[in-house]
């Protein structure tokens, strides 16, 4: 897990499964911590860091630049 960073933060979880699902499809494997840990017991206290997507240390920058470049294409 120590090789896991932060490359993006979403208020909500439909925003970040739709950019999970771009890296996916730009071949950048991600984790959602917070996917299946709120499904059963939502507790609004335990977003106040907002829905997290992880991706290995290597693939950061470019996981960054392909949300970015989303982004701005909307």
């Amino acid at each position: 897990m120590s090789d896991l960073v932060i490359v993006a933060r979403f208020a909500s979880r439909p925003e970040a499964t739709v950019a999970q699902s771009l890296l996916r499809s730009e071949g950048i494997e991600t984790l959602m911590p917070e996917f299946n840990a709120l499904l059963a017991d939502y507790d609004p206290s335990m977003m106040e860091h907002g829905w997290r997507l992880l991706a290995h240390k290597d693939d950061a920058e470019e996981a960054q630049a392909v949300l970015r470049d989303a982004q701005m294409e909307i």
